[in-house]
């Protein structure tokens, strides 16, 4: 569990998560002290009005309690509006730190992202939120937190002044101080109580939001896995609807989690509760020795006792929010690490030539590649030129390193060793956005979006007609968009609307047509006609070829027979170049290529 947080690093966490709110810095600062010395105006203005009612001086009486009415008046409002301030800010302050974690997803290292670290910390994020709250709730916690330590500030002032005025003539002075550090002594054993209870219910609140974190988890899965349609086939024709009801009954040990948790929270209040009733009766005696000793007016032993017990009251509360406000910071801390991490620090300035003849020409010297945390090489002194204008096909097993070749390529990947050149310059020193521009990828778990067709393709919403027909005719799939409702503007999917679910098939030449549409001077293919038929899959490669003309192509496909019109064929295995050649001389040597080509021909044809 994280440490738990100083009063300067949960004023840091304002400064924070408010970062562009000016407004509810001073709304909180501002909120606490008024929200605060209310009760406290409060007593000493009863204290004023009782002496002067004891003193039969009814007209000042009236005055205390027109000064009481309007200084409450006013600091009720502005508490109440600095309260409001913050709730209305919270919100939006949650939401910021969501889209600036969305920014800083799209500026960092991609392999940082990527490794399962990152994914678990986020999930354990999201489970947490569910649970107990996200950065909202916590932004309010710790603005009562601070309202109640304010309260306490002022309590132990008027304390101060409780045990400061004697009368010298009629209270024995070792009678004051005995009676001093009586209370003294009585609120520091309601202080240790509190504290350690409070600190054990807060283990136990937290030992029982971790086990409820599983079950937020689960619950959310299985509520996406019953109602998206994706799974409904694999349910019913395996018979799962049992098997996913008895997962469903874990959910009925939160309740027992939780009633369990209540009545431990119960027992570990009773204690302290019992404690400061005590210190209640010795502040009371305290004060009236202090009464009758002549120190205090009637009036303050009011005062004095509605301070001093409003005082234990806000450190049980000061208590109970300091340990939620650790809870939540152990998983919410996850979204300041993630955006205060460094961006791409290989992010050049270079522009990238504009060539109209598209003469790209990428090299890879020497490169190696493993991934963060881990001592194998993924590729392994891997040295190999794209020639401009070539059709250049990537096989090999699974597991070779042919998309991670092709994402070090993309510059999604940092190469461990070695270096990648764009027509002779180290692709690092290349502005990254004017890189990526000259790349149109097809990865093989590509991904479409819930938005309109033509946004999907175009990948924007400022969308070229012609050039959006194009890719459509070209990727196969025109004939059925124009069967879809609103053609090329129909919406996909269900989660943002009554969308249209496309086939496998459909959705892979959609993806195709994204990266047509593009226009970009490499095309790379990583396996994304798997879902279609070899006839289908023939036909989107020829026209291709049609299409792609003075560009640079790469294709990774399991299927040889697809990379027969390939001007060459690099063959991969563990992580190495194996065979280099053209489909009749691969075929020719007999070596890896000649074996899996083989092997799938002899399939065929059985």
């Amino acid at each position: 569990m994280k440490k738990n947080m100083t009063i300067q690093e949960m004023w840091h966490y304002i400064i924070f998560q408010t970062k562009g709110y000016r407004t509810i810095k001073a709304a909180i600062v501002i909120g606490a002290l008024t929200a605060a010395a209310v009760p406290y105006v409060n007593n000493i203005f009863y204290a004023g009005i009782l002496d002067r009612l004891v003193l039969a001086e009814y007209d000042t009486a009236v005055i205390y309690v027109v000064w009481m009415v309007s200084a409450a008046l006013v600091l009720k409002l502005a508490a109440k509006g600095c309260e409001r301030i913050v709730a209305h800010y919270c919100k939006p302050c949650a939401d910021e730190i969501k889209k600036r974690t969305a920014r800083k997803a799209f500026t960092m290292e991609y392999e940082m992202i990527d490794r399962t670290e990152t994914l678990e910390a986020f999930r354990r994020v999201r489970a947490g939120e569910i649970g107990m709250g996200g950065v909202e709730r916590q932004l309010q916690t710790i603005y009562d937190f601070f309202r109640e330590l304010t309260g306490i500030v002022f309590a132990c002032g008027f304390v101060l002044v409780l045990f400061a005025r004697t009368d010298s003539d009629k209270e024995n002075m070792a009678v004051s101080v005995f009676l001093a550090a009586l209370m003294i002594a009585a609120f520091a054993v309601v202080f240790v109580l509190s504290n350690h209870f409070s600190k054990k219910e807060g283990e136990v609140m937290v030992e029982t939001a971790l086990k409820n974190e599983h079950v937020n988890t689960l619950s959310a899965y299985l509520l996406n896995l019953i109602n998206k349609e994706t799974y409904v086939k694999d349910i019913r024709l395996f018979g799962l609807k049992d098997y996913l009801y008895k997962k469903t009954e874990v959910f009925r040990t939160v309740g027992r989690m939780y009633t369990e948790q209540g009545c431990y929270s119960g027992r570990c209040r009773a204690v302290p509760t019992f404690a400061a009733q005590m210190f209640a009766a010795v502040t009371y005696i305290c004060i009236a020795a202090k009464a009758i000793a002549g120190s205090i007016t009637i009036g303050e032993v009011t005062m004095y006792a509605g301070a001093v017990i409003t005082m234990v009251a806000g450190v049980q509360n000061l208590l109970g929010k300091y340990h939620d406000i650790n809870y939540m910071n152990e998983y919410l801390t996850t979204y300041e690490t993630f955006i205060t991490r460094p961006d791409m620090h290989y992010d050049g300035t270079l522009p990238i030539e504009k060539r109209d003849d598209n003469a790209y020409r990428l090299e890879l010297f020497h490169v190696s590649f493993r991934y963060p945390g881990t001592d194998q090489d993924i590729l392994k002194d891997v040295s190999m030129t794209f020639r401009v204008g070539e059709k250049l096909a990537l096989v090999g097993m699974n597991g070779a390193g042919k998309t991670t070749l092709i994402k070090l390529l993309c510059r999604l990947y940092e190469p461990t060793e070695g270096e990648i050149r764009l027509n002779g310059i180290n692709i690092e020193k290349y502005d990254y956005k004017e890189y990526v521009r000259i790349f149109s990828v097809v990865f093989q778990d590509f991904r479409l979006y819930d938005f309109p067709l033509d946004e999907n393709i175009a990948s924007g919403s400022e969308i070229d007609g012609e050039r959006l027909a194009r890719a459509l005719k070209l990727a196969g799939i025109w004939e059925r968009v124009q069967e879809l409702p609103q053609k090329e503007r129909t919406l996909l999917g269900h989660e943002n609307g009554q969308g249209v679910l496309l086939s496998g098939g459909e959705a892979q030449k959609a993806a195709i047509a994204r990266a047509l549409y593009k226009d970009a001077p490499f095309i790379i293919l990583d396996e994304p006609t798997a879902a279609l038929d070899p006839i289908a899959e023939a036909e989107i490669y020829e026209n291709f070829n049609t299409l792609i003309r003075n560009k640079t192509a790469i294709y990774i496909s399991h299927r040889m027979s697809s990379c027969k019109f390939c001007d060459r064929i690099v063959v991969l295995g563990g992580g190495q170049i194996l065979e280099e050649g053209n489909h009749e001389t691969l075929l020719a040597e007999k070596g890896t290529y000649y074996r899996l080509y083989s092997a799938q021909e002899a399939y065929y044809k059985n």
